[in-house]
């Protein structure tokens, strides 16, 4: 066999994941913008029509983003959007803990500066968001932070985990409204976490951990406040 045999046909397979690819990119954009609301079923059939795809592309781009986290398969259902629950919240916050704790040990054990310049300007970038009032940018910044620090364990497969954690906690505040108030923050605690990420491990590990109790908790009385939102919207249209 030769190798002109061997890659008879490479072209196409590339193309064709370049295009289950950008099916995928869109209907993950729609999912985390909030357009298409957790629990929704995501009909093959239409979305083929409205992207102008192959139904098997939009199986295919489907499986991405089940392995992401974004859908899940229902029977009966087919694919749905992920609905996150309070279990999950626990068990996402859970897992981000054990992630980021292998970060902390290996920032404090090689005290890295280009790690820590890194994490100081995202640190000025949330208080300044902050300041201002934007929240998107808060928890874009704050997504950046941690991944940061997860990276400093220089283990590709620890990121790859923890980036699939932080777009399930995304797609948990996707139809929270993005005001301060909602966050239930008066101020923000980063600036905290970097001074104690440059102290003793000890002091490290507790602050992180104080610190993803705060988020875990801050998400729970999100979720609880849409909850209680579309409740009210429910009794509204009966």
């Amino acid at each position: 066999m030769t190798v002109t045999s061997l890659i008879a046909g490479l072209g196409a397979t590339i193309q064709r994941q370049s295009i289950t690819g950008q099916a995928a990119a869109a209907i993950r954009e729609a999912v985390l913008s909030g357009r298409v609301p957790p629990g929704t079923p995501l009909r093959e059939a239409a979305l083929a029509s409205e992207l102008g795809v192959s139904r098997n592309t939009i199986r295919e781009a489907a499986r991405i983003l089940e392995s992401e986290g974004l859908v899940r398969y229902q029977m009966n259902r087919g694919v749905v959007v992920t609905a996150i629950t309070a279990e999950d919240v626990r068990d996402i916050y859970a897992a981000r803990c054990a992630a980021e704790m292998a970060g902390v040990d290996a920032l404090t054990a090689s005290r890295d500066s280009a790690v820590y310049r890194k994490l100081a300007g995202l640190v000025e970038r949330i208080e300044d968001a902050f300041a201002r009032g934007d929240v998107a940018r808060v928890l874009e910044s704050d997504r950046l932070f941690h991944a940061t620090l997860v990276a400093a364990a220089d283990s590709p497969r620890l990121s790859r985990f923890h980036a699939q954690l932080q777009q399930e906690q995304r797609l948990a505040l996707t139809r929270a409204e993005r005001s301060s108030r909602q966050l239930g923050r008066t101020a923000d605690d980063h600036r905290d976490l970097l001074e104690a990420l440059r102290g003793s491990p000890a002091q490290a590990r507790a602050q992180l951990a104080a610190h993803l109790q705060t988020g875990e908790a801050e998400l729970q009385r999100l979720r609880d406040l849409l909850a209680q939102r579309n409740g009210r919207q429910a009794a509204d249209a009966r």
